[in-house]
Protein backbone atom coordinates (compact mmCIF):
# COMPACT_ATOMS: atom_id res chain seq x y z
CA UNK A 1 0.00 0.00 0.00
CA UNK A 2 1.24 3.33 -0.30
CA UNK A 3 3.87 5.11 1.73
CA UNK A 4 4.10 8.70 2.99
CA UNK A 5 7.11 9.10 0.87
CA UNK A 6 7.59 9.19 -2.99
CA UNK A 7 6.71 5.43 -3.59
CA UNK A 8 3.49 3.98 -3.21
CA UNK A 9 2.47 0.31 -2.57
CA UNK A 10 4.55 -2.55 -2.47
CA UNK A 11 3.52 -5.41 -4.26
CA UNK A 12 5.04 -8.99 -3.53
CA UNK A 13 5.35 -11.99 -4.85
CA UNK A 14 6.13 -15.39 -4.11
CA UNK A 15 6.06 -18.51 -5.65
CA UNK A 16 4.86 -22.12 -3.62
CA UNK A 17 3.64 -25.38 -3.75
CA UNK A 18 2.75 -28.49 -1.82
CA UNK A 19 3.60 -32.38 -2.65
CA UNK A 20 3.14 -35.37 -1.07
CA UNK A 21 6.09 -37.62 0.11
CA UNK A 22 6.88 -40.86 2.74
CA UNK A 23 9.43 -40.41 5.69
CA UNK A 24 8.57 -40.98 9.20
CA UNK A 25 9.49 -40.08 13.15
CA UNK A 26 9.31 -40.38 16.83
CA UNK A 27 8.82 -36.61 17.23
CA UNK A 28 8.27 -33.58 15.23
CA UNK A 29 9.74 -30.70 16.67
CA UNK A 30 7.49 -27.62 16.49
CA UNK A 31 7.65 -25.35 12.93
CA UNK A 32 7.72 -21.90 13.73
CA UNK A 33 9.80 -18.76 13.00
CA UNK A 34 13.18 -19.54 12.20
CA UNK A 35 13.59 -22.45 14.55
CA UNK A 36 14.66 -25.76 13.13
CA UNK A 37 11.66 -27.62 11.78
CA UNK A 38 11.15 -30.98 9.93
CA UNK A 39 11.57 -31.87 6.32
CA UNK A 40 9.69 -34.91 4.33
CA UNK A 41 11.77 -36.25 1.51
CA UNK A 42 10.93 -39.07 -1.01
CA UNK A 43 11.81 -42.35 0.06
CA UNK A 44 15.30 -44.17 -0.13
CA UNK A 45 14.22 -47.55 1.02
CA UNK A 46 16.37 -47.24 4.31
CA UNK A 47 14.93 -48.55 7.34
CA UNK A 48 14.10 -45.61 10.07
CA UNK A 49 16.64 -45.51 12.80
CA UNK A 50 15.90 -42.76 15.67
CA UNK A 51 19.44 -43.11 17.00
CA UNK A 52 21.38 -42.38 13.54
CA UNK A 53 19.14 -39.22 13.42
CA UNK A 54 16.14 -40.45 10.99
CA UNK A 55 12.78 -39.29 11.22
CA UNK A 56 9.52 -41.81 11.62
CA UNK A 57 6.25 -40.83 12.20
CA UNK A 58 5.22 -40.70 15.90
CA UNK A 59 4.00 -44.83 16.83
CA UNK A 60 6.48 -45.89 14.37
CA UNK A 61 7.42 -49.33 14.92
CA UNK A 62 6.00 -49.72 18.26
CA UNK A 63 3.20 -52.44 18.46
CA UNK A 64 0.27 -52.62 20.84
CA UNK A 65 2.16 -55.77 23.39
CA UNK A 66 5.64 -53.23 23.29
CA UNK A 67 7.64 -55.30 20.45
CA UNK A 68 8.99 -52.88 17.58
CA UNK A 69 9.00 -53.95 13.89
CA UNK A 70 11.06 -52.16 11.68
CA UNK A 71 9.78 -49.29 9.34
CA UNK A 72 10.66 -48.64 6.16
CA UNK A 73 10.38 -45.83 3.48
CA UNK A 74 8.67 -46.95 0.64
CA UNK A 75 9.90 -44.65 -2.24
CA UNK A 76 7.90 -43.60 -4.65
CA UNK A 77 8.07 -42.00 -8.46
CA UNK A 78 7.66 -38.01 -8.24
CA UNK A 79 8.17 -35.60 -10.94
CA UNK A 80 9.22 -32.56 -8.37
CA UNK A 81 7.87 -29.35 -9.41
CA UNK A 82 10.09 -25.87 -9.16
CA UNK A 83 8.54 -23.34 -7.20
CA UNK A 84 9.81 -19.90 -7.41
CA UNK A 85 9.03 -17.65 -4.50
CA UNK A 86 9.45 -13.73 -5.94
CA UNK A 87 8.90 -11.57 -2.35
CA UNK A 88 8.05 -8.20 -2.12
CA UNK A 89 10.14 -6.38 0.48
CA UNK A 90 8.42 -2.84 -0.37
CA UNK A 91 8.24 -0.12 2.52
CA UNK A 92 4.11 -1.38 2.95
CA UNK A 93 5.35 -4.88 4.27
CA UNK A 94 7.01 -3.76 7.46
CA UNK A 95 3.46 -2.68 8.21
CA UNK A 96 1.78 -5.64 10.86
CA UNK A 97 5.50 -7.58 10.00
CA UNK A 98 4.23 -8.60 6.87
CA UNK A 99 7.49 -9.38 5.71
CA UNK A 100 8.75 -11.54 8.33
CA UNK A 101 5.32 -13.71 8.56
CA UNK A 102 5.60 -14.22 4.92
CA UNK A 103 9.33 -15.06 4.96
CA UNK A 104 8.39 -17.76 7.75
CA UNK A 105 5.17 -18.93 6.25
CA UNK A 106 7.45 -19.77 3.26
CA UNK A 107 9.84 -21.66 5.16
CA UNK A 108 7.50 -23.99 6.84
CA UNK A 109 6.00 -25.00 3.57
CA UNK A 110 9.72 -25.79 2.14
CA UNK A 111 10.01 -27.54 5.50
CA UNK A 112 7.19 -30.13 4.78
CA UNK A 113 7.96 -30.48 0.71
CA UNK A 114 11.62 -31.11 1.17
CA UNK A 115 13.29 -32.77 -1.68
CA UNK A 116 9.77 -33.53 -3.34
CA UNK A 117 10.44 -29.85 -4.52
CA UNK A 118 12.85 -27.49 -6.16
CA UNK A 119 12.87 -24.04 -4.76
CA UNK A 120 14.22 -20.70 -5.96
CA UNK A 121 13.63 -17.53 -4.88
CA UNK A 122 14.08 -13.25 -6.05
CA UNK A 123 12.95 -10.45 -3.90
CA UNK A 124 12.13 -7.03 -4.77
CA UNK A 125 13.24 -4.31 -4.92
CA UNK A 126 16.82 -5.34 -4.60
CA UNK A 127 18.24 -4.68 -1.18
CA UNK A 128 21.11 -2.77 -2.58
CA UNK A 129 22.40 1.21 -2.94
CA UNK A 130 20.08 3.74 -3.40
CA UNK A 131 17.76 2.81 -6.27
CA UNK A 132 14.25 1.95 -4.54
CA UNK A 133 13.18 1.21 -7.95
CA UNK A 134 15.30 -1.39 -8.47
CA UNK A 135 14.40 -4.78 -10.36
CA UNK A 136 14.69 -7.29 -7.66
CA UNK A 137 17.11 -9.77 -8.49
CA UNK A 138 17.27 -13.64 -7.78
CA UNK A 139 18.41 -14.49 -3.47
CA UNK A 140 18.41 -18.14 -4.33
CA UNK A 141 19.36 -20.05 -7.24
CA UNK A 142 16.84 -23.32 -8.05
CA UNK A 143 17.83 -26.62 -6.04
CA UNK A 144 16.18 -29.30 -4.37
CA UNK A 145 14.70 -28.94 -1.29
CA UNK A 146 16.23 -30.61 1.89
CA UNK A 147 16.06 -33.81 3.02
CA UNK A 148 14.38 -35.39 6.15
CA UNK A 149 16.21 -34.12 9.35
CA UNK A 150 15.92 -34.64 12.78
CA UNK A 151 14.92 -30.97 13.92
CA UNK A 152 17.58 -28.78 11.94
CA UNK A 153 17.30 -26.78 8.68
CA UNK A 154 18.62 -28.31 5.87
CA UNK A 155 21.05 -26.03 3.16
CA UNK A 156 18.14 -24.54 1.08
CA UNK A 157 15.70 -23.50 3.84
CA UNK A 158 18.57 -21.86 5.66
CA UNK A 159 19.43 -20.20 2.19
CA UNK A 160 15.78 -19.08 2.35
CA UNK A 161 15.90 -17.41 5.77
CA UNK A 162 19.64 -16.04 5.86
CA UNK A 163 18.84 -13.82 2.55
CA UNK A 164 15.24 -13.02 3.31
CA UNK A 165 16.69 -11.41 6.49
CA UNK A 166 16.53 -7.57 5.37
CA UNK A 167 14.34 -4.72 6.36
CA UNK A 168 11.69 -4.02 4.18
CA UNK A 169 11.93 -1.09 1.77
CA UNK A 170 10.99 1.27 -1.30
CA UNK A 171 9.09 0.55 -3.91
CA UNK A 172 7.00 -2.02 -6.37
CA UNK A 173 8.92 -2.80 -8.85
CA UNK A 174 6.85 -5.89 -10.24
CA UNK A 175 6.44 -5.78 -13.97
CA UNK A 176 10.20 -5.56 -14.37
CA UNK A 177 11.61 -7.85 -11.88
CA UNK A 178 9.39 -10.42 -13.58
CA UNK A 179 10.42 -9.51 -17.18
CA UNK A 180 14.07 -9.96 -15.98
CA UNK A 181 13.33 -13.51 -14.52
CA UNK A 182 11.31 -14.36 -17.24
CA UNK A 183 14.39 -16.35 -19.00
CA UNK A 184 15.77 -17.91 -15.87
CA UNK A 185 12.96 -19.41 -15.23
CA UNK A 186 12.35 -20.50 -18.86
CA UNK A 187 15.97 -21.89 -18.30
CA UNK A 188 14.66 -24.30 -15.68
CA UNK A 189 13.84 -28.06 -16.61
CA UNK A 190 10.15 -29.16 -15.98
CA UNK A 191 7.27 -28.61 -14.11
CA UNK A 192 7.73 -24.29 -12.78
CA UNK A 193 5.54 -22.23 -10.85
CA UNK A 194 5.46 -18.71 -9.66
CA UNK A 195 3.24 -17.93 -6.72
CA UNK A 196 2.70 -13.88 -6.43
CA UNK A 197 2.02 -12.31 -3.01
CA UNK A 198 1.22 -8.73 -2.40
CA UNK A 199 -0.18 -6.35 -0.44
CA UNK A 200 -0.55 -3.68 -2.47
CA UNK A 201 -0.22 -3.40 -6.59
CA UNK A 202 2.91 -2.67 -8.52
CA UNK A 203 4.44 1.18 -9.29
CA UNK A 204 8.06 2.33 -9.77
CA UNK A 205 7.04 2.88 -13.24
CA UNK A 206 8.58 5.99 -14.41
CA UNK A 207 6.50 6.49 -17.58
CA UNK A 208 3.47 5.01 -16.14
CA UNK A 209 1.30 8.20 -15.95
CA UNK A 210 -2.24 8.49 -14.83
CA UNK A 211 -5.20 10.26 -13.61
CA UNK A 212 -5.97 10.24 -9.96
CA UNK A 213 -8.30 6.87 -10.53
CA UNK A 214 -4.81 4.80 -11.35
CA UNK A 215 -2.65 7.09 -8.49
CA UNK A 216 -2.46 5.12 -5.45
CA UNK A 217 -2.16 7.60 -3.59
CA UNK A 218 -5.34 8.54 -4.17
CA UNK A 219 -6.72 5.53 -4.49
CA UNK A 220 -5.90 4.80 -0.69
CA UNK A 221 -6.74 8.15 0.31
CA UNK A 222 -3.49 9.85 1.76
CA UNK A 223 -4.01 13.08 3.09
CA UNK A 224 -5.18 16.00 0.34
CA UNK A 225 -5.64 12.83 -1.71
CA UNK A 226 -9.22 12.26 -2.41
CA UNK A 227 -10.57 9.16 -4.00
CA UNK A 228 -13.17 10.96 -6.28
CA UNK A 229 -10.29 14.03 -7.61
CA UNK A 230 -9.86 16.12 -9.30
CA UNK A 231 -6.28 16.89 -7.34
CA UNK A 232 -4.02 14.07 -8.78
CA UNK A 233 -1.30 13.21 -6.55
CA UNK A 234 0.88 11.62 -9.05
CA UNK A 235 0.68 14.34 -11.58
CA UNK A 236 3.72 17.44 -11.61
CA UNK A 237 4.74 19.62 -9.39
CA UNK A 238 2.78 18.06 -6.43
CA UNK A 239 3.14 14.14 -7.00
CA UNK A 240 5.81 11.58 -8.91
CA UNK A 241 4.82 9.32 -11.62
CA UNK A 242 6.57 6.11 -9.92
CA UNK A 243 3.20 6.03 -7.92
CA UNK A 244 1.16 5.55 -10.77
CA UNK A 245 -0.17 2.06 -10.88
CA UNK A 246 2.39 0.29 -13.34
CA UNK A 247 -0.87 -2.81 -14.76
CA UNK A 248 0.45 -2.40 -18.11
CA UNK A 249 4.25 -4.21 -17.86
CA UNK A 250 3.00 -6.49 -14.73
CA UNK A 251 -0.14 -7.83 -17.03
CA UNK A 252 2.87 -7.99 -19.69
CA UNK A 253 5.13 -10.09 -17.76
CA UNK A 254 3.10 -12.39 -16.19
CA UNK A 255 1.49 -13.41 -19.60
CA UNK A 256 4.93 -13.76 -20.67
CA UNK A 257 5.33 -16.51 -17.99
CA UNK A 258 2.74 -18.14 -19.22
CA UNK A 259 3.28 -18.36 -22.53
CA UNK A 260 6.86 -20.03 -21.71
CA UNK A 261 4.49 -22.48 -19.23
CA UNK A 262 5.31 -21.11 -16.01
CA UNK A 263 1.57 -20.57 -14.69
CA UNK A 264 1.63 -17.66 -12.19
CA UNK A 265 -0.16 -17.63 -8.58
CA UNK A 266 -1.07 -14.56 -6.83
CA UNK A 267 -1.48 -14.17 -3.29
CA UNK A 268 -2.88 -10.95 -2.19
CA UNK A 269 -1.63 -9.86 1.51
CA UNK A 270 -3.88 -7.62 3.90
CA UNK A 271 -4.01 -4.14 2.16
CA UNK A 272 -4.35 -5.99 -1.25
CA UNK A 273 -7.88 -5.16 -1.27
CA UNK A 274 -7.93 -1.84 -2.77
CA UNK A 275 -6.21 -3.72 -5.84
CA UNK A 276 -8.92 -6.63 -6.07
CA UNK A 277 -9.72 -6.09 -9.93
CA UNK A 278 -6.33 -5.56 -10.77
CA UNK A 279 -5.08 -8.72 -9.13
CA UNK A 280 -8.07 -10.73 -10.46
CA UNK A 281 -6.97 -9.20 -14.20
CA UNK A 282 -3.20 -10.82 -12.90
CA UNK A 283 -4.54 -14.43 -11.75
CA UNK A 284 -6.37 -14.16 -15.04
CA UNK A 285 -3.26 -13.58 -16.97
CA UNK A 286 -1.23 -15.99 -14.78
CA UNK A 287 -3.66 -18.99 -15.91
CA UNK A 288 -4.38 -19.79 -12.07
CA UNK A 289 -7.55 -17.65 -11.65
CA UNK A 290 -10.14 -18.56 -9.45
CA UNK A 291 -14.10 -19.42 -10.47
CA UNK A 292 -15.47 -16.31 -8.46
CA UNK A 293 -13.96 -13.21 -7.31
CA UNK A 294 -11.48 -12.60 -5.93
CA UNK A 295 -9.67 -14.80 -8.28
CA UNK A 296 -6.48 -14.89 -6.74
CA UNK A 297 -6.24 -15.88 -3.32
CA UNK A 298 -6.97 -13.37 -0.54
CA UNK A 299 -5.42 -13.50 3.01
CA UNK A 300 -7.65 -11.36 5.40
CA UNK A 301 -5.32 -11.09 8.34
CA UNK A 302 -1.79 -10.70 8.82
CA UNK A 303 -1.24 -13.91 10.81
CA UNK A 304 0.87 -16.64 10.18
CA UNK A 305 -1.75 -18.86 10.39
CA UNK A 306 -3.83 -17.83 8.12
CA UNK A 307 -1.08 -16.62 5.30
CA UNK A 308 -0.19 -20.71 5.82
CA UNK A 309 -3.65 -21.58 5.04
CA UNK A 310 -3.88 -19.67 1.86
CA UNK A 311 -0.45 -21.30 0.67
CA UNK A 312 -1.51 -24.38 1.60
CA UNK A 313 -3.94 -24.11 -0.98
CA UNK A 314 -2.37 -22.56 -3.41
CA UNK A 315 0.49 -25.40 -3.14
CA UNK A 316 -2.72 -27.92 -3.48
CA UNK A 317 -3.31 -26.69 -6.97
CA UNK A 318 -0.52 -27.43 -8.13
CA UNK A 319 0.70 -30.69 -6.48
CA UNK A 320 -2.61 -32.26 -4.79
CA UNK A 321 -2.90 -35.63 -5.71
CA UNK A 322 -4.60 -38.66 -4.09
CA UNK A 323 -2.84 -41.39 -5.97
CA UNK A 324 0.59 -42.44 -5.65
CA UNK A 325 2.70 -44.84 -7.75
CA UNK A 326 5.53 -47.01 -5.40
CA UNK A 327 8.68 -47.86 -7.23
CA UNK A 328 7.37 -51.48 -6.65
CA UNK A 329 4.64 -53.66 -4.94
CA UNK A 330 5.03 -54.08 -1.64
CA UNK A 331 6.34 -57.49 -0.76
CA UNK A 332 3.07 -57.81 1.98
CA UNK A 333 0.52 -55.35 1.22
CA UNK A 334 -0.53 -56.15 4.65
CA UNK A 335 2.17 -54.49 6.40
CA UNK A 336 1.80 -50.82 4.78
CA UNK A 337 0.61 -47.64 6.99
CA UNK A 338 -0.23 -44.36 5.53
CA UNK A 339 0.50 -41.04 7.51
CA UNK A 340 -0.97 -37.78 6.74
CA UNK A 341 0.42 -34.65 8.52
CA UNK A 342 2.61 -37.47 10.76
CA UNK A 343 -1.27 -38.77 11.71
CA UNK A 344 -1.37 -42.76 10.58
CA UNK A 345 -4.93 -42.49 8.53
CA UNK A 346 -6.78 -46.35 8.99
CA UNK A 347 -7.28 -48.40 6.12
CA UNK A 348 -10.15 -48.18 5.05
CA UNK A 349 -12.22 -48.19 1.73
CA UNK A 350 -14.48 -45.16 1.71
CA UNK A 351 -12.87 -42.16 3.53
CA UNK A 352 -9.36 -43.80 3.97
CA UNK A 353 -6.80 -45.81 1.65
CA UNK A 354 -6.85 -48.77 -0.76
CA UNK A 355 -3.62 -50.57 -1.95
CA UNK A 356 -3.38 -52.25 -5.93
CA UNK A 357 -0.17 -53.48 -6.58
CA UNK A 358 1.93 -51.01 -6.77
CA UNK A 359 -0.66 -48.02 -6.30
CA UNK A 360 -1.62 -46.26 -3.25
CA UNK A 361 -5.29 -44.42 -3.52
CA UNK A 362 -6.38 -42.11 -1.05
CA UNK A 363 -10.42 -42.06 -0.92
CA UNK A 364 -13.29 -40.02 0.17
CA UNK A 365 -12.81 -37.67 3.37
CA UNK A 366 -9.42 -38.44 2.75
CA UNK A 367 -8.45 -37.42 -0.71
CA UNK A 368 -10.44 -34.11 -0.20
CA UNK A 369 -8.55 -33.24 2.94
CA UNK A 370 -5.48 -33.17 0.25
CA UNK A 371 -7.28 -31.18 -2.26
CA UNK A 372 -8.44 -28.52 -0.01
CA UNK A 373 -4.84 -28.23 0.81
CA UNK A 374 -5.66 -29.25 4.85
CA UNK A 375 -2.28 -31.40 4.65
CA UNK A 376 0.37 -30.90 3.36
CA UNK A 377 2.05 -34.37 3.65
CA UNK A 378 1.17 -38.01 2.59
CA UNK A 379 4.26 -40.63 3.84
CA UNK A 380 4.12 -44.52 3.11
CA UNK A 381 5.50 -46.40 5.36
CA UNK A 382 6.26 -50.42 5.16
CA UNK A 383 7.36 -52.61 7.79
CA UNK A 384 4.16 -52.93 10.53
CA UNK A 385 0.85 -54.52 10.70
CA UNK A 386 -1.19 -52.12 8.74
CA UNK A 387 -3.62 -49.77 10.84
CA UNK A 388 -7.44 -50.52 10.51
CA UNK A 389 -10.23 -48.92 12.11
CA UNK A 390 -11.80 -49.98 15.49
Amino acid sequence: MARASRFGSGLGALALAVSLGAGCGTERPPVTGDGPGVGVGVGSGEVFNPDAGSVAPPGCGTQPDGSQCDCLDVPLFVDPPTIYFVLDRSGSMGVADKWTKVRVTVAKIMRSLGPRAAFGAAMFPAPSGDDVCAPGTEIMSVRAGDAPSSGVDGPTTTALLAATRVTPSGGTPTGPTLAQLEPRLAGVAGRRFVVLATDGAPNCNTNAGCGYDACQLNIEGWPGCPKEGPRNCCEYPDGYSENCTDASSTLGAISALRARGVPVYVVGLPGADAYASLLDEMATAGGTALPTSPRYFAVNAASEDVMLTALKKVAAQITGTCTFDLKEAPADASLVNVYMDDVVLPYEPVDGWTISGKTVTLVGAACERVKNGDVLDVRIIAGCPRIEPR
